[in-house]
């Protein structure tokens, strides 16, 4: 048999976590309020039957206020969810069960889990199961989401209750004060005599008495709705007279009357003072001084390990690409489809393979943040920041969220109440530095910043986190302006993540980057090797050949002078030689002679290896001006030029509007790094250092890089989520603007100081 399961809960419960545990879905997790932000469906099967489960967002109610609780409410009143799998968080019990009380007024089949019944214990608290359910009407099943303790029980109880077997499971009523009570059957026998709706009567009687609107409205659209509404009307005002309060907020207080009764029950906490280590550890990290400091330090870690330790696995990828490209060079004979294969394919997707231990690295130190909860005080931390831009703090977790990737990030604002909100939050996300551009991060700071290639590539996110706030201000104060609606952040307790989730986490993400190399970064390494090699002629005004020839000979007759020097020395030395104990050759005056001549000779070596690399490199250069992508690169370079850039950097800058990680790519065809690659060669890093780029100019095009028109799959996002072209084209043309005249400051003040010369 089929049966449909919703999953539902409130944020930071563990809803996600079950969801996984249940369905073996590969599903993001993060430990933050509204990480679910769309249903998200998965199955499995259990004694023969087929278990389909919906992943509902999260929500603190059923009101409808929210995105999140009309997507959640709607399902689950118009869908047909056999069970509904409510998560509870069991250290939070009360807060919880709020959510709980209404889903057991709307008469839907439950299961109820109590989560994170280890930070229950540490807090001291003693649950009775067995009396929870008795009271609630619902099987209760204490789990470890994160460990997978008890998700097994907690499948024997979803198939119980589906299959009706299980005798806790049964409709009750959550009973109100007597005058509320009355108030509830009026409107009740109301509903049923009129037949006004098929949904669970006195749900609807409640919500009319708590004024909810999408409740009036479906009641609107049935002939014999007058005399319900009117009753509703008469009914509340009643209330409001006899309690001295709204309906829903007398409503509300009865349904927390009843969660504390139910508490007191079940609940029982130790007499052993539990230490709350969350509230300790969050009086130094979420300081008021501190908290900006620390979070600072640890990116900046974040930054210099993804670099440091990358940095080892990166020389071993990289001396692999070398020996395949030397291999399939010299397996296959010089034609199109080889310079396709090893220029195009290998050159291209393998120049971007360089970096995905920097990548992975990243992803699992952002993956252990978002499991301890640390993420969540990040959002806490920033809030003051963020109300000076007319946002608050929980706008800053889509934007930590575009460290990983620009687009989910964006997706991630509907989390976001206001639309205003969400559309600021939206034009200033993609200043956060995705994972795209961490591989030209590391490339283009490891070529001219090698002893401080970490610092700079943690600057180039902070002055992301800048700009982004620095353009909220401003829109706040222009086309959006505004405050925020207030909110209250919740900060969810520490917890250790477990080896499991880090891995699971951290492969979601990186093997999305490995496909987009297999899609995005493949064709268009493709497309850029194709404008690359055509046309196959091309006219030169330097004879490189005869210069290389010119020059090994040159080199050649310097290491035969040197070798004739060493060989007249010797002769000299030994002249004078009159031991005749030991051979001259092991002799200290011999072998210090040797040893100065093997250094020269080393250096004279070096040397021409790099000349020659260096005259190659200009060879290459002048070769690929004159194809097709050159001729591109020209078209635009009196554009970039004040900047410093020359027409590959032009080049490279228009290809990676289509995916950031395709700058990389573009340098490594364009340096053609796939030909006579040797030893003394460092692939795209040599090439920039041999094509004319500074210091000066590569900070400038970071910068550029960093700032500059999203990909085309954010702009995507951004048409998707604002509804609008208008807002997609102002993205596209102020992050443009932006970039061009911060990294025009740059090069141009550099120039003036002197710096970085």
């Amino acid at each position: 048999m089929n049966f449909n399961i919703a999953v539902a809960g409130n944020p930071n419960c563990g809803k996600t976590t079950i969801f996984n545990a249940l369905t073996g879905a590969k599903q993001r997790v993060g430990n933050w309020p509204g990480v679910t932000v769309e249903k998200k469906s998965g199955h499995y099967t259990h004694s023969d039957n087929i278990f389909d489960v919906i992943d509902l967002p999260g929500t603190y109610s059923l009101a409808a206020f929210s995105a999140e609780e009309t997507v959640v409410r709607q399902y689950l009143e118009n869908d047909e969810a056999d069970v509904v799998v409510n998560i509870i968080d069991a250290s939070n019990l009360e807060r919880n069960l709020f959510l709980t009380t209404q889903l057991i007024e709307l008469g839907k089949p439950l299961v109820l889990v109590l989560n994170m019944m280890d930070m229950a214990d540490e807090k001291g608290l003693q649950i009775d199961v067995d009396t929870l359910a008795t009271l609630l009407g619902a099987p209760v099943v204490p789990v470890v989401g994160r460990t997978g303790e008890g998700i097994d029980l907690l499948k024997e109880k979803i198939l119980r209750v589906s299959t009706e077997i299980s005798m806790k499971a049964r409709l009750i009523d959550i009973r109100y004060p007597r005058d509320i009570e009355i108030e509830i059957e009026k409107l009740h026998q109301l509903i049923q005599k009129n037949d006004v709706t098929d949904k669970h009567s006195r749900w609807t009687s409640i919500k009319l008495l708590e004024s909810d609107q999408q409740t009036r409205d479906e009641v609107r659209l049935h002939n014999n709705c007058a005399d319900i509404l009117d009753q509703a009307k008469i009914s509340i005002n009643r209330i409001e007279v006899l309690f001295k309060d709204t309906g829903r907020a007398t409503i509300s207080s009865a349904r927390y009357g009843f969660i504390q009764g139910a508490m007191r029950e079940c609940v029982v906490e130790s007499l052993i003072d539990s230490v709350d280590y969350s509230r300790q550890i969050d009086r130094v990290l979420t300081n008021r001084w501190l908290g900006l400091p620390i979070f600072g330090l640890f990116m900046w870690l974040m930054f210099k390990l993804t670099y440091d330790i990358g940095s080892i696995p990166m020389d071993w990828i990289d001396s692999g690409l070398v020996a395949l490209m030397n291999f399939i060079s010299d397996l296959l004979p010089n034609s199109m489809f080889a310079s396709l294969l090893v220029d195009g394919v290998i050159g291209g997707v393998g120049a971007i393979a360089v970096f995905l231990p920097n990548i992975f690295i990243l992803f699992l130190i952002i993956a252990v943040l978002e499991d301890s909860g640390y993420m969540a005080r990040v959002a806490f931390i920033m809030d003051r920041v963020m109300h000076n831009i007319g946002l608050h703090g929980k706008a800053f977790i889509p934007m930590i969220m575009g460290f990983g990737c620009n687009v989910p990030a964006i997706m991630g604002t509907r989390i976001l109440e206001s639309r205003r909100d969400r559309i600021l939050t939206v034009l200033i996300n993609p200043f956060m530095s995705c994972s795209a551009r961490l591989p030209v991060y590391v490339l283009v700071a490891g070529a001219f910043f090698p002893d401080n290639a970490a610092t700079v590539i943690f600057s180039m996110y902070i002055l992301g986190i800048i700009a982004a706030i620095g353009s909220g201000k401003l829109f706040s104060r222009t086309i959006l302006k505004g405050m925020s609606k207030p909110f209250v952040l919740e900060l969810p307790p520490y917890q250790r993540p477990t080896l499991r989730s880090l891995v699971l986490h951290t492969w979601e993400r990186g093997y999305l980057f490995i496909q987009k190399m297999g899609t995005v970064i493949l064709v268009g390494s493709v497309i850029i090797w194709v404008l690359g090699y055509f046309p196959t002629e091309v006219e030169l005004d330097r004879d490189y050949g005869s210069e290389r020839t010119t020059l090994a000979q040159y080199h050649d007759s310097q290491l035969a002078d040197l070798e004739s020097k060493f060989k007249k020395s010797v002769d000299q030395d030994r002249s004078g030689y009159h031991s005749e104990m030991i051979v001259y050759e092991s002799s200290s005056s011999y072998l210090e002679l040797h040893e100065q001549f093997q250094l020269l000779q080393e250096e004279l070596t070096s040397e021409k290896s790099k000349q020659l690399y260096s005259l190659r490199q200009q060879e290459i250069g002048d070769i690929t001006e004159q194809k097709w992508i050159g001729r591109v690169g020209k078209i635009f370079e009196p554009i970039v030029r004040p900047l410093g850039f020359t027409w590959r950097e032009s080049v490279a800058l228009i290809t990676g509007f289509v995916a950031k990680e395709i700058v990389v790519s573009t340098y490594g065809v364009l340096f053609g790094v796939g030909e006579d690659v040797d030893e003394g060669s460092q692939g795209v890093i040599s090439g920039l250092r041999s094509s004319g780029m500074t210091p000066l100019v590569a900070l400038s095009f970071l910068v550029f890089t960093l700032l500059y028109t999203p990909c085309l799959a954010t702009v995507a996002a951004i048409k998707r989520e604002t509804g609008t072209w208008a807002y997609t084209f102002f993205s596209i043309a102020y992050s443009l603007g932006l970039a061009y005249s911060l990294a025009f400051g740059v090069a141009y003040f550099g120039r003036m100081f002197n710096w970085l010369s």
